[in-house]
């Protein structure tokens, strides 16, 4: 980016607004991604680079900020001097002179937040009476200048004050000589501020080098500027201060003042410090990009996790579901049965009714009828009266879910085993915090798992039973049953009535006779339906399965979508963080910012 361009004029109010939403979107992005794992090793740095950002966009109205910076006789000091005019930074000569700040101010500016923690001794603090009505021709009209302690110092205190000032300054003047152009530690220093700051290149002490050397020299500054510090519209200058010292309009100090006042004007300031904010956007999405790849591997591999172990919870606890519904299908068909036979008016539904003890009851009573037909009425009637009694705790065990359901060991051991792969995962793309937050727990999937047992079988108890019952024996096979037993009733009636006239009883063998021959009847057509209930019965019971099945699904898919919700935000917000700076440029009227 180059931080050098003329400047798009841009409404103040507009400006502040737009800069509002942009970082509000990339605070909301950057809080999107601050929990996954592969960010902590940029935390540091990021969370630096996001204050230098949010620093630069609040100094709107401060004074504008020139910090020279360079190696260890660079000819800083001498600058200074030359761009003040007079002399109030003690200059040397090869060697590190400047190991405490001087800063160069306006008598009425606020320099508080310049020397805030700064480390190592106190800097010295020049003042001047500004002008803002001077002319073109002053430079000095309200800028703070600074000469910080030399880049390349032995002295650590010195690298973490100059690390300071430029992160204050809007504008960094490099100030190189012939032995430290390609020093590694200057350049690594300018390395951290590059995109970041409005910078000058300057070659000093000119005066000691013929033509051919300076243009050299030139040279190796221009590739650097281009190729290591992208900053290719950021002016390179020949300067000799000691030139300008003597003879004020000599040394070409001149056209840095120029280049200067070019990027410190008062209606350009602005723009200088947002494109020092778009370059720690730059900054942070270039961080990102170069962990882009571990960053969606976790979070994929994650999303692949979560998905796997949704169906392999679905299908584990399906099956062991399956398992449990297979023992319910004898009390499946006795429901049936009795649903049936509610709804069947006539012998046959009360002989579809009747259980075994009932059965045995009845059997037991036809075999003394003969002997003692009232022992045959009390077990027959006692016989009934049991097997209502069991029939009722029956059919209230049969509307409740419970053992259809795995304990609770076996569901936390399924929980356990079917999202191992995504907890894994989850440990390598979040820290320890979140990651325990993006596999479901047993307990939550124990409550999706029992909602989805209980609304499939209440609907088989509530809807699908009662369904069936009322279908499961046509009329007409009603009919074909009963009427037989009506047909001797009627019968058994008209001879009861004829002996009575003809005075001629008709006997109890008869009666008993008759009997026997109607609970035949009755109870092998008891059994024809029984077992055509039976197979309606597993029928339902299939559409049980399915019920479970597809509401285990929609649980195992609750409990993974929201997770899956985050990924998603957190992969669209890593894309966004990636293009960032593109946007702000867009945003702040392209790259004329």
């Amino acid at each position: 980016m180059g931080n050098n361009t003329p400047t798009t004029q841009i409404h103040p109010g507009a400006s502040r607004a737009v800069l509002s939403s942009l970082l509000a979107d990339f605070d909301r992005d950057l809080g999107s991604v601050r929990e996954l794992r592969p960010m902590a090793a940029m935390e540091a740095e990021v969370g630096e680079l996001r204050e230098d950002l949010e620093e630069q966009l609040d100094r709107a109205k401060s004074a504008a900020v020139i910090c020279l910076v360079g190696s260890t006789g660079a000819g800083k000091s001498t600058l200074l001097n030359a761009l003040v005019g007079r002399d109030v930074a003690i200059e040397g000569v090869d060697r590190p002179t400047t190991s405490a700040p001087v800063i160069y101010r306006p008598r009425d500016a606020d320099v508080s937040k310049i020397l805030e923690g700064l480390p190592g001794q106190p800097p010295t603090v020049v003042s001047y009476d500004a002008d803002p009505d001077a002319g073109a021709g002053s430079f000095w009209r309200g800028q703070i200048l600074i000469d910080a302690p030399d880049t390349n110092s032995v002295a650590t205190v010195h690298r973490e004050v100059v690390k300071g000032l430029s992160a204050r300054a809007d504008v960094l003047v490099v100030v190189a000589h012939r032995q430290s152009i390609a020093e590694l530690s200057s350049a690594t220093f300018i390395d951290l501020f590059a995109e970041r700051r409005g910078m000058v290149f300057v070659l000093g002490r000119t005066d000691e080098l013929d033509e051919s050397a300076k243009e050299e020299l030139l040279g190796q500054l221009r590739n650097l500027r281009d190729d290591r510090w992208r900053s290719p519209d950021a002016p390179v200058l020949a300067i000799s201060a000691r030139t300008a010292k003597t003879d004020p309009g000599g040394g070409n100090v001149a056209a840095l003042k120029s280049q200067l006042s070019s990027l410190i004007a008062a209606e350009k300031l602005g723009s200088v410090r947002r494109r020092n904010a778009v370059g720690n956007v730059a900054r942070i999405a270039a961080l990102i990009k170069g962990r882009a790849a571990e960053l969606e591997g976790a979070t994929k591999a994650l999303d692949e996790g979560l998905e796997g172990g949704a169906e392999a919870w679905r299908s584990g606890l399906v099956d062991a579901i399956h398992e449990r519904l297979d023992v319910r299908q004898p009390d499946l068909a006795r429901m049936l049965w009795n649903d049936a036979a509610k709804v069947w008016d006539g012998p046959g539904g009360y002989a579809l009714r009747v259980g075994g003890l009932s059965a045995v009851g009845m059997g037991a009573g036809a075999a003394v009828a003969r002997r003692n037909p009232v022992l045959a009425a009390g077990l027959a009637v006692g016989s009934v009266a049991a097997d209502r009694l069991r029939g009722a705790v029956r059919e209230r065990q049969f509307e409740s879910t419970s053992g259809l359901l795995p304990g609770a060991s076996e569901l936390e051991a399924l929980q356990r085993d079917a999202f191992l792969g995504a907890r894994l995962a989850a440990e390598d793309a979040y820290m320890d915090g979140a990651a325990d937050e993006m596999v479901p727990t047993s307990d939550e999937l124990d409550g999706h798992a029992a909602g989805a047992v209980d609304d499939a079988w209440d609907r088989l108890v509530r809807v699908d039973l009662p369904r069936e019952a009322g279908h499961a024996v046509p009329k007409g096979l009603r009919l074909l049953i009963d009427l037989p037993v009506y047909g001797l009733g009627i019968w058994v009636l008209v001879r009861v009535i004829l002996g009575f006239v003809r005075d001629s009883y008709v006997g109890g063998d008869f009666l008993v006779s008759a009997a026997i021959i109607a609970f035949a009847w009755l109870f092998l057509a008891r059994a024809l339906v029984r077992m055509r209930l039976s197979s309606r019965s597993s029928s339902l019971l299939t559409e049980v399965r399915g019920g479970v099945e597809q509401r285990l699904g929609q649980a195992a898919r609750t409990s993974i979508e929201a997770r899956q919700k985050r990924l998603g935000k957190g992969r669209e917000a890593l894309l966004r963080l990636q293009s960032a700076d593109a946007l702000w440029r867009q945003r702040l009227h392209g790259e004329d910012l």
